[in-house]
């Protein structure tokens, strides 16, 4: 009784020191994966409960064997309704706690092997991307009512959210010292993305005189306080970080009035969809997709071979900077 009280205390050491300690410390993991993470273990949590009958004070490393994960997971998709990406997504969390136990005691490796046997679940739905062609951009550019303080803010966030590729929570988490000011031709933005990787992304042409436009309103210009949030809502007659729901709000109404004026314009977008069209429009002119992809990480000290052409990530970003000036032309 005595061993199986240490065990139960042991696990939730481990779980306790995954969660708190080696995602967020040594791997940097974001706020959004460490909770992806706690959540798979905390439905382990509930499984082992419902259909084992085994109290929370019960559980030890042991039992996260092969056979009780899989069961999991089959529990998950026809108790829950799990589609196949999440169940994947369980079953990595779980890998990577029991990868982690494994360094912390070498006897725990066969519990990592065991999971590992387990194979991905397929999707038998084909993924498609959703993105915007040239002329749905243009139309959406022109739906926000420009004649009020918000709808040209909507529109600056959508130019944004575009022409940077960010994520629409990166965007929102920006500051107004996340602009660096070099030369007017020269202006970057500093995003922090997946990980706390930081990444610099040009602005240019059109995009810098819409910033300076929306700093000058929302701003006072560019000599402002640099701890405010570029976007924000004014909540109780303070600045506050702009929300997601939102950006999803306003898209929603005016995908909905795009909708009325062209039927094949969809009739509800997310914010994604500005980030797919941009990398959809660059594949499309012939832009290869490791130059795309690598936009995105423009501070990763990689070269990448084309042909008999090898380019650093920082002429992939000039090529990025001339694809928009001689190629793009949506933003209004």
């Amino acid at each position: 009784m005595k061993k199986n009280k240490n065990e139960s205390v042991r696990f939730f050491v481990l779980v306790n020191s995954f969660l708190n300690d080696y995602l967020p410390l040594k791997r940097t993991f974001s706020e959004n994966t460490i909770n992806s993470y706690r959540m798979a273990l905390q439905l382990l949590r509930n499984y082992f409960l419902e259909q084992k009958g085994i109290d929370f004070d019960g559980l030890k490393l042991s039992l996260l064997n092969r056979d009780n994960i899989y069961n999991f997971l089959i529990w998950l998709k026809e108790e829950k309704g799990n589609k196949p990406s999440t169940l994947n997504q369980r079953m990595a969390a779980i890998k990577a706690f029991l990868s982690y136990c494994s360094e912390e005691d070498m006897e725990h490796t066969r519990y990592y092997l065991e999971v590992c046997s387990i194979h991905h679940f397929k999707d038998s739905h084909k993924r498609t991307v959703d993105y915007l062609q040239e002329h749905q951009l243009k139309l959406l550019f022109q739906m926000p009512p420009t004649r009020t303080k918000k709808g040209r803010r909507n529109l600056f966030l959508m130019i944004f959210m575009y022409e940077t590729g960010a994520r629409v929570q990166e965007i929102l988490d920006l500051r107004l010292r996340s602009i660096i000011w070099n030369k007017k031709t020269n202006i970057q933005v500093r995003i922090k993305g997946k990980g706390k990787k930081e990444r610099l992304v040009p602005l240019l042409g059109k995009t810098v005189e819409h910033l300076d436009a929306y700093l000058k309103e929302f701003h006072d210009g560019r000599t402002v306080v640099k701890d405010e949030y570029l976007f924000f809502t004014i909540h109780r007659k303070k600045k506050t970080q702009m929300q997601q729901g939102t950006v999803d709000s306003f898209l929603k109404i005016y995908s909905h009035a795009a909708h009325e004026k062209d039927s094949l314009f969809p009739e509800s977008i997310h914010a994604h969809m500005l980030r797919h069209s941009i990398a959809m429009a660059m594949y499309k002119k012939g832009i290869p997709i490791s130059y795309i992809r690598n936009t995105d990480t423009l501070e990763i000290p990689i070269v990448l071979k084309s042909g008999q052409q090898v380019f650093t990530v920082q002429q992939i970003g000039r090529r990025r900077r001339t694809y928009y000036r001689n190629n793009f032309q949506v933003i209004p």
